[in-house]
């Protein structure tokens, strides 16, 4: 089963040196979901950070994936 190593973006940089087994495309993609919207439900409420993102990497430290989530909120 594939490794992946995801690190994210959300005014602050981290990097899982670890990793995770996923079976395949889907559930990286699954899992990159549910780490941006981790990062939206701990950090989402912090004024002026806007851009959240995860990058995966396999194995080779070659990027196989990205997911971006770009939040803006304004009053009428």
């Amino acid at each position: 089963m594939p490794r992946y190593f995801i690190s994210t973006s959300d005014g602050f940089q981290a990097h899982d040196p670890e990793g995770i087994e996923l079976p395949d495309p889907e559930a990286l993609a699954r899992m990159m979901r549910k780490t941006l919207a981790a990062i939206l439900a701990d950090e989402g409420t912090e004024g002026g950070r806007n851009e959240f993102w995860a990058d995966a990497h396999d194995e080779r430290g070659e990027r196989v994936m990205t997911a971006r989530v770009n939040l803006s909120v304004a009053m009428p």
